[in-house]
């Protein structure tokens, strides 16, 4: 028995390889600094932790609808200024994404990624037979150029991945230019996956949402802004004649996200908790970038992150030697590789992790660096 020639050209992703080669590293009595994985380093807060517990109490453990929560789908519509019928609760943005994918991308058809970008976007276009033409963005401040775009959208473009703030760069790109893709796209009968996983995650420049535009279909959801990474609740925002298809995937897919947390969410909101959790994260996020870039852009060439809890380094060298031997050295980063064409000198750092940890971290950072020298 073989797997099905869709998983040909497709590897275990390199953040697990990284992340299973750290805990290989601690079972040897090693002490490794990770700074691989992309969730918060936070518990779940309190907030949403006793308001799961008192809906699983009353009895929020069952099935709900496809779509979701209504009072769910009524908070997150409320907060992106749509309608709660365009709203669909998914288990996680991951299967939301997916959904997305199976319901656009025709085999054979062009799937757009800007790079470097989320490593699953390739993932799921190779999943479906998609034929993936990846735009440079190194020379822009990891933003897409609107131009570049235009030469490459045309009618065989089934879907274009947006990811803004970006994994792994921390780029945001600004509304004008997000917005004129958005036409392009439009206009070649494309269809926008706008993954805004890590909108509320942001320190100088508040990212656009592209929330009930015509021909887009945005994913999020609270496994960043919330620290729920484990509790599956993510949601997509479509018109109904986008939404309808991928209902056709969630329903035997994902079915429902957990009903005690999707209450536990919607109590959040409704109790007005929702902005001050995410500020505490984000106030401690944005101190730790402040540092990493304020140390590391002594040594490397570093674009300062706008959002999200990243840094796409350029080091100058193989990325997946720096990786390896960083690791020898106690720090884990992640090669470049899994996020697209032109990243070969770059790694990934995660900064969801404790300020003593990055301090050691760049400490040993900067003693290869001048060994090497």
């Amino acid at each position: 028995m073989r797997e099905a020639n869709r998983l040909s050209q497709i590897s275990t992703s390199m953040i697990r390889r990284m992340f299973e080669i750290v805990e290989k590293a601690r079972k040897e009595g090693r002490e490794i600094i990770s700074l691989t994985i992309g969730e918060p380093d936070f518990d779940t807060p309190p907030e949403v932790v006793e308001r799961a517990c008192r809906a699983m109490n009353e009895g929020f453990t069952h099935y709900t609808s496809n779509f979701g929560l209504e009072e769910l789908r009524e908070a997150i519509a409320e907060r992106y200024g749509v309608d709660a019928s365009q709203v669909m609760v998914t288990a996680g943005g991951s299967e939301a994404l997916i959904n997305a994918s199976l319901a656009f991308i025709e085999e054979g058809s062009k799937v757009v990624i800007p790079t470097p970008n989320f490593l699953s976007y390739f993932t799921y276009a190779k999943m479906c037979g998609g034929k993936i033409v990846q735009v440079k963005t190194h020379d822009n401040g990891f933003l897409p150029d609107v131009d570049k775009l235009n030469e490459v959208v045309d009618r065989d473009v089934s879907v274009i991945f947006f990811n803004y703030p970006n994994n792994p760069t921390g780029a945001v790109i600004g509304e004008k230019e997000l917005k004129a893709i958005v036409e392009i796209a439009r206009d070649n009968g494309a269809v926008v996956v706008s993954d805004e996983i890590y909108d509320q995650i942001y320190y100088d420049v508040k990212p656009t949402s592209l929330a009930g535009e015509e021909n887009v279909v945005c994913v999020n959801g609270f496994s960043k802004s919330l620290a729920m990474t484990g509790w599956r609740i993510g949601f997509t925002i479509a018109d109904e004649s986008l939404l309808d298809p991928m209902l056709k995937v969630h329903q035997v897919n994902g079915v429902c996200a957990p009903a005690f947390a999707q209450k536990a969410v919607a109590d959040v909101f409704a109790e007005g908790l929702f902005d001050s959790i995410v500020s505490r994260m984000v106030k401690e996020f944005r101190r730790r970038r402040d540092f990493l870039y304020s140390e590391l852009s002594k040594i490397y060439d570093v674009v300062k992150p706008e959002g999200a809890f990243y840094m796409f380094v350029n080091v100058g060298e193989d990325c997946m030697k720096y990786a390896e031997r960083l690791v020898e050295l106690g720090v884990a980063v992640t090669p470049g590789l899994p996020f697209g064409n032109y990243n070969e000198t770059y790694v990934r750092i995660s900064y969801a992790n404790s300020m003593e940890n990055l301090q050691k971290a760049v400490e040993i950072i900067k003693d290869y660096e001048s060994q090497k020298a």
